[in-house]
């Protein structure tokens, strides 16, 4: 297997940056809200956060700060000067309860946690627990000046009107209010191997698991830009912009919409939440040529009558879907819109998971076939392996694995699954699919447990553990169904001994909203007096999901 490119190896992600900031400084990095900053400007912010962080906080080489954060700037900001220091970012979703975002600070020993200001207005009271752990950022930090104080009035009013309480919360650390503490701070000099990252996903088996990622990792998918793009890396020097609605907690939005473009030199759009109005407000204020999404979010694209016909869609170069299957209506449809407007953008397949973080296997305009995952990318391999571990030949359906650079270092802290992961280099997906004669890698099924509900991975033993810890639930399985806006939902099944069942179900309910993010709240709840058990006893979860697709005709 052929190493990191040598632009990109054995250097911390911060260097990338700084790099290109001394190479091309005048050259725009991030666009957010009509908001533009240079690569020289998004240097400096960093380097003063740097500062703060290391002189004021007391960070240092590999402690663990936890960022909360939607796509604003902040979280760059933030992600960037944690890595100039040598720390480990602990990457979250924004929305996450606060039970649970304590509870992985808790378990990762977080020094500090960036956490966002919406999220906190949902549970004041709770989150002031934890007050001096945390420090809070708000979506108009980095606004232009009307549009701030726009945000800033309409918010507070709103807040105020519904929780009869100031949108500023008394006693809580803003961001905003960083002041650079000393001239200068620490640049830890990086190997490449050092840990600089957690995401937490569901590991190959479904079990959610914390991923620890190294600079490497992160580097390696950044050096494949020029590949997927077909451009040489001189050609993606100022390319306009890398449309990043995906979040940055996740493999696929931190390594491919972010930090990818941002280390070949150009810019990443970020949109803190995603609507089909806001993609055509930023492609009219900036010229966007790249997009990475889900297929739910390409389905709401095309069924925008803005979007489709936007006259700036001809600036779009390529754009890629991951994270869940895409059909090839959805390809066709994309690709007739592009035509329409005079772009020559394609739609096109790609396929990562967490633990190689992100598309490792992608169709580019250079290596493509219809209906397949897509052709693994220079200094990948990819193998199909059967149960007994056997490399099986073309075409024959097995378990794919994956051997990258970009390979995860480990799980936290769980070297069992680890090592039940990782055999003989390989990462095993726990995805079955097959390879064909060509090397291009087609899926089959998942083979484990996890649900894409709009392209975000939820694990139904995740929510079966918490939903058996309300009273009166004996037994509990969760399946898959459809949902027309979401591709995807969750459906429970529970065995109880309670006659008020309604009673029950809003106690199932209010404990889901509770403590799961809102893609993996069930939509429907069924009573039944038991569950079909396998021969060993468990739980026949596949035989309850196989009688849910027979009752709502899915083949």
């Amino acid at each position: 297997m052929s190493q990191i490119p040598e632009r990109f190896n054995n250097k911390s992600m911060y260097q990338m940056i700084k790099e290109m900031a001394i190479a091309h400084p005048n050259v725009l990095a991030v666009y957010y809200q009509q908001r533009r900053m240079t690569f020289k400007q998004l240097l400096n912010r960093i380097d003063k956060t740097a500062a703060y962080l290391e002189n004021k906080l007391g960070v240092r080489e590999k402690d663990v700060i936890t960022l909360a954060l939607p796509n604003i700037p902040n979280v760059l900001i933030l992600f960037y000067a944690c890595n100039k220091l040598g720390a480990i970012c602990n990457m979250v979703h924004p929305l996450t309860p606060y039970n649970q975002l304590k509870y992985i600070i808790d378990q990762t020993k977080s020094k500090w946690a960036f956490v966002f200001e919406q999220r906190v207005a949902k549970e004041v009271e709770k989150f002031k627990e934890i007050r001096d752990e945390i420090f809070v950022c708000r979506v108009e930090d980095y606004l232009p000046l009307f549009q701030h104080f726009g945000y800033h009035f309409f918010m507070n009013f709103r807040i105020r009107r519904k929780l009869g309480k100031s949108w500023r919360f008394a006693g809580f650390k803003y961001t905003k209010s960083f002041k650079r503490k000393g001239k200068h701070s620490v640049e830890k000099l990086n190997n490449g191997k050092d840990v600089a990252v957690m995401l937490h996903s569901g590991s190959t088996t479904g079990d959610p698991k914390t991923i620890v990622l190294s600079n490497d990792n992160f580097n390696f998918i950044a050096s494949c830009a020029s590949e997927e793009t077909c451009k040489t890396p001189e050609e993606l020097i100022g390319f306009g912009g890398m449309l990043s609605f995906l979040p940055s907690f996740h493999g696929f939005g931190l390594g491919m919409t972010m930090h990818a473009p941002l280390s070949n030199g150009f810019a990443s759009v970020l949109l803190p939440k995603f609507t089909p109005k806001e993609v055509v407000k930023a492609m009219r204020f900036t010229r966007i040529t790249c997009m990475c999404g889900v297929p739910t979010a390409y389905e709401a694209l095309i069924n925008d009558e803005y979007f489709a016909k936007c006259p700036q869609l001809k600036h779009l170069h390529v754009a890629w879907s991951g994270g869940d299957s895409m059909s090839v209506v959805l390809q066709d449809k994309w690709d007739k819109i592009m035509q329409e407007q005079g772009s020559h953008c394609k739609l096109f397949e790609g396929y990562g998971l967490t633990e190689s973080i992100a598309a490792i296997v992608v169709n580019t305009y250079d290596h493509n076939k219809p209906n397949c995952l897509g052709y693994p990318l220079k200094g990948v391999d990819v193998e199909i392996f059967s149960e007994d571990g056997k490399m099986l030949p073309p075409n024959e359906v097995g378990e794919i694995a994956v051997s990258a650079p970009s390979n995860m270092v480990s799980y936290f802290k769980d070297p069992n699954a680890t090592d039940a992961a990782v055999k003989n280099g390989f990462v095993y997906t726990g995805d079955l699919g097959y390879k064909d004669e060509d090397g291009f890698i087609f899926f089959s099924s998942r083979k484990k447990r996890v649900v894409k509900v709009s392209g975000v991975g939820v694990f139904p033993t995740e929510v079966e553990h918490l939903v058996e810890t309300v009273p009166g639930v004996k037994l509990v399985c969760a399946v898959q169904i459809p949902d027309a806006r979401l591709q995807a939902a969750l459906k429970l099944f529970v065995v109880t001994d309670y006659l008020d069942k309604e009673g029950l179900r809003q106690d199932i309910m209010h404990t889901c909203r509770k403590y799961l993010i809102r893609w993996a709240i069930p939509k429907e709840i069924e009573f039944r007096q038991e569950l079909p058990r396998t021969q060993i006893g468990k739980v026949d979860f596949r035989k309850l999901q196989e009688e849910e697709n027979k009752s709502r005709g899915i083949a």
